[in-house]
């Protein structure tokens, strides 16, 4: 796959408060407590990104185009601002699931990584191939 670049204007998730550094009304344990519950629920995790990579055109194939970046761990970042306004800055909210919590989340958002692929007419790719260009975990 091509990688295909937008100025961080063009980026849906940049209004949905995915750059904020801090949330007005909540804490950061409520914030990260928020992700926890988002990603330890299989629909609506799936719902957020099923939308997501409809809605969110450009950010999409800004960041799920960069093969050298984590994408799955930008997807459940990118649900947690779509659905809440939740800034990627509480990812560590991803630490208060369980390991068993983890695996499901990963393969949820593996699965909307794929179907992103597939409709940019792409190969989708196995959890390994994912890992294999990130340094990084999962999340």
């Amino acid at each position: 796959m091509k990688r295909i670049y937008h100025t961080w204007d063009k980026w849906e998730c940049y209004p949905a408060g995915f750059y904020e550094s801090n949330m007005k009304d909540m804490s950061k344990a409520e914030c990260e407590e928020k992700y926890r519950e988002l990603l330890s629920d299989d629909n609506m995790f799936s719902e957020c990104l099923k939308s997501i990579i409809v809605e969110w055109k450009n950010s999409c194939e800004h960041y799920l185009s960069n093969p050298n970046m984590n994408r799955i761990a930008w997807l459940g970042q990118a649900a947690l601002a779509y659905k809440y306004g939740i800034p990627a800055c509480y990812r560590s909210g991803y630490n208060l699931l369980t390991q068993e919590e983890k695996s499901s989340a990963d393969n949820v958002a593996l699965k909307y990584l794929n179907e992103w692929l597939v409709m940019q007419g792409d190969e989708p790719l196995t959890a390994e191939e994912v890992k294999s260009k990130t340094k990084a975990n999962i999340y």
